[in-house]
């Protein structure tokens, strides 16, 4: 998807710019200037932490409807519509989409036969954590699930690259080394065959009053 829009847009408390934003492959890009210089701004969709249409008219850039994106490691983002009418829910509703697929983020599956009668010494070993500071190696979530025959360890992170820098981390390696008595053959990879993610819309996404028609203050053109 690739779209341009009107806006002006502030970052933080910083200084407020009047250009365009653009839904670009991977990014959205926001380009504008004031009195003190151009500014280009790019946010990777992977970035992209909340979408929320602001409620209070005190949060509003000029009074204008306003979007605040949550971002990763940086400040919140307030983009208004300039001109074009329906622009913040437009925005809103597509950004929604793109964080959706994001939040799906990258996982990795991995399945490890067990010997018969190793589950009690399998679970003993992950009782003591990962070999690995999760948060260091940019994981959202980790998981390990035991049957009699297999461990089935789950890696998830923002991305795939994240996931795949995984196996760069010496302290995985040298954990797996405490399994060799327990497996019963080599790893294998599973396929993520199908997913569902609870659309993030109703947590995420906030719809306040928009201005309708000769009404500064704002009419609820679309229901909360």
């Amino acid at each position: 998807m690739e779209a341009s829009y009107a806006v002006t847009w502030q970052e933080g408390d910083g200084s407020v710019h009047s250009g365009k934003l653009e839904l670009r492959p991977g990014a959205l890009v926001l380009e504008g200037a004031n009195g003190s210089g151009p500014r280009t701004r790019l946010v990777p969709y992977e970035d992209l932490r909340s979408v929320q249409v602001v409620r209070s008219r005190d949060e509003r850039l000029y009074g204008l409807p306003t979007l605040r994106l949550g971002t990763r490691n940086a400040e919140p983002l307030k983009v208004a519509g300039l001109a074009q009418p329906g622009i913040i829910t437009e925005l809103a509703e597509n950004l929604t989409s793109m964080l959706d697929d994001e939040q799906r983020g990258g996982r990795l599956v991995v399945l490890l036969p067990l010997k018969e009668g190793a589950r009690e010494q399998a679970k003993a070993l992950l009782a003591n954590g990962p070999p690995f500071d999760p948060v260091a190696v940019g994981l959202e979530r980790h998981h390990v699930f035991l049957t009699d025959h297999e461990a089935v360890f789950v890696f998830e992170a923002a991305s795939i690259e994240e996931v795949e820098r995984l196996g760069s981390e010496p302290g995985l390696w040298s954990g797996a080394a405490r399994w060799q008595e327990l497996v019963a053959g080599p790893p294998r990879l599973a396929e993520d065959a199908y997913s569902w993610v609870r659309p993030s819309s109703t947590d995420e996404v906030f719809y306040g009053p928009e201005p309708g028609p000769g009404d500064s203050e704002g009419g609820d053109l679309y229901s909360p």
